[in-house]
């Protein structure tokens, strides 16, 4: 049939040249590339080749994923005539595996060795050591994937489940959090060339190359893990259990998510959905009714993307600074990031506390504030995160505009007022200063706009809004970020855009007192002593056990091991000690700053 197809080609090729006027020289050397390409071309023919094969209708288990108090006996089931293979250990089945013939017994395989949780080649080697394994058994789920295989070949999609067994006899915490599992092949978290977990060839390469500097930070030594973009994606399973009942299934795109601390042992993932994965959006209340969109004042339940934080520079710390800090502040003329904290599982393996965050992207400004997406320019750090190279160059222009121009001449400070929220201007840095946020300025700093204005839309002005996120390298973290330290002097001596807009708004004397009272509002508001220490108690209280847990299951050395309880304590006890010393310091930097422009 292929055979007759390209007859009818060339015959027609013939005909249509001849008809054309084209010379008989030239249709020889047409008809002749039309020849070397037909060789080329499979038996099949290019249609056929496209073609998929048989649907094959995937396996079902005779269990749903879930948890369950006693071990049992699960059948994986089948349509007759299809062998069926599984795996236990995430990776993707194929006739290569295990074929099935008969139930399989689910069991709690929480006292089998660990796998992926002893792996220690995932940091670079640092002045507090490498990464150290478990020293116990961490808590383990059955994951059982399986593939159906017809007598040709042809191969289903694969079923995932994931079964939790005995946990009613476990930490308590399994009934009180979010539980999702990562159902992914090994391989693509932990193989040299495509691991995205690994130090892997990216190290190795480094290590034995003429860049090889011994002197280089940790977080700057190259790994798979610093690797960035779609081509570091990798598909996985991902399962959301709420209350023991698993509330979503889907396949997702995984990346490793953050700065400095993607060389954490404990890494975040930023997770996505997509239509070739078969999953276009998550429909979940992530937020437990606490995600509200200020457009439509409902909860926000479709999500197509977030982050699971490891809490950032915190995560060895007290974990909860990031958390406590987006949550004193929500509600105000900026935007926060929604968390709630969860429990993750990696192929059965305990990964320990995350929280689920919300990722910003056009999709976040379209649900909190019913942008077109299309329509939203959003900026990190001043590079375009969403939006198009017109846009970032018109941000540029518009920050060199601020650099050049007096604003205590009325006129330019009313254009500023047009382009710029500078309610939630003055708000969104009494925040950032008041808890000292060591890495923000270049750093850690993101606006929006919407590019076209839409007069039945508030939020569709043009202007320039403001985002706060990773709070978490502040409020006495490390020792460093110190409640007498002046954060607005440490963001006079940066050149970068947040600061060439605060201190050049400052030159009005109307800007000048927005800041005055929304500072003393905000500190006496927000920042209230009893607020803030009934906050960072309760935090501490719901979060102790998960902490704990991930301690020892990352660093059982320190912070984790038989003093973890102590050096909890003492990272909360470092927050408190902060908030009850920063207002005095806080007020007499302000008072400073206010007395500089008299």
């Amino acid at each position: 049939m292929m055979y007759l197809i390209l007859i009818t080609v060339f015959l027609t090729a013939i005909l249509r040249l001849k008809a054309e006027g084209v010379k008989p020289a030239a249709r020889t050397g047409i008809l002749l590339l039309l020849v070397l390409c037909a060789a080329a071309v499979p038996a099949g023919g290019p249609a056929l080749a496209e073609q998929a094969g048989p649907e094959i209708p995937a396996p079902e288990f005779s269990q749903a994923s879930g948890f369950y108090d006693d071990p049992f006996e699960l059948k994986i089931l089948s349509e007759e005539g299809l062998s069926v293979y599984y795996t236990r250990d995430g990776s993707i089945p194929d006739e290569t595996d295990t074929l099935y013939t008969g139930p399989l017994e689910v069991n709690d395989r929480t006292h089998e060795k660990n796998v992926l949780s002893d792996r220690t080649d995932i940091i670079a080697p640092n002045q507090w050591g490498d990464a150290v394994a478990p020293l116990m058994k961490v808590d383990k789920a059955d994951v059982i994937r399986a593939v159906a295989v017809d007598g040709q070949g042809n191969r289903s999609a694969v079923s995932t489940a994931v079964y939790f067994i005995g946990y009613q006899d476990k930490a308590e915490f399994y009934r009180n959090y979010k539980v999702i599992s990562l159902t992914v092949d090994p391989d693509d978290l932990f193989d040299p060339e495509r691991g995205i977990y690994i130090q892997g060839n990216a190290f190795d390469k480094w290590l034995h190359s003429d860049a090889y500097d011994p002197s280089l930070d940790e977080w700057l030594i190259p790994g798979n893990y610093l690797n960035r973009g779609r081509e570091w994606e990798r598909q996985a399973r991902m399962q959301i259990f709420d209350g023991g009942t698993e509330v979503f299934s889907g396949e997702v795109g995984i990346r490793i998510h953050g700065g400095a601390n993607r060389d954490s042992e404990q890494k975040s993932f930023n997770i996505y959905t997509r239509k070739e994965y078969g999953t276009k959006v998550i429909n979940y209340d992530l937020y437990d009714g606490e995600n509200i969109s200020e457009a439509e004042d409902e909860i926000i339940t479709e999500y197509d993307s977030f982050i699971l934080r490891n809490c950032g520079n915190d995560n060895k710390f007290s974990r909860i600074r990031d958390h406590l800090i987006q949550g004193l502040v929500w509600g105000r003329n900026f935007i926060t990031q929604a968390m709630t904290p969860c429990l993750v599982f990696i192929d059965g393996e305990f990964w320990g506390h995350y929280e689920i965050t919300e990722k910003l992207t056009d999709d976040f400004i379209h649900d909190h504030f019913g942008i077109q997406k299309k329509n939203v320019v959003l900026m990190k750090n001043e590079e375009v995160e969403e939006g198009t190279e017109e846009d970032g160059q018109e941000f540029t222009a518009f920050r060199d505009w601020i650099r050049e121009t007096d604003f205590s001449d009325e006129e330019a400070y009313r254009q500023l007022e047009e382009q710029v929220d500078l309610d939630g201007l003055a708000e969104y840095l009494t925040v950032e200063f008041y808890i000292c946020n060591w890495d923000f300025g270049h750093n850690n700093f993101a606006c929006w706009r919407a590019r076209e204005t839409d007069p039945n839309n508030d939020w569709a002005d043009g202007k320039w809004r403001f985002i706060l996120y990773d709070t978490e390298y502040s409020t006495g973290l490390y020792g460093t970020v110190k409640p007498d330290e002046n954060a607005i002097e440490r963001l006079r001596e940066k050149d970068c855009f947040i600061s060439n807009l605060f201190f050049g708004a400052m030159e009005n004397p109307e800007f000048r007192e927005k800041f005055a009272n929304t500072y003393d509002d905000l500190t006496t508001a927000e920042f209230a002593d009893n607020l803030v220490q009934d906050a960072v108690l309760e935090l501490y209280g719901r979060n102790l056990d998960v902490i704990l847990a991930t301690y020892d299951r990352f660093w059982p050395n320190w912070p984790g091991g038989p003093d973890g309880a102590n050096v909890l304590m003492s990272q909360v006890q470092d927050i408190l000690n902060f908030f009850a010393e920063r207002r005095q310091y806080s007020d007499e930097h302000v008072t400073k700053l206010l007395s500089w422009y008299r």
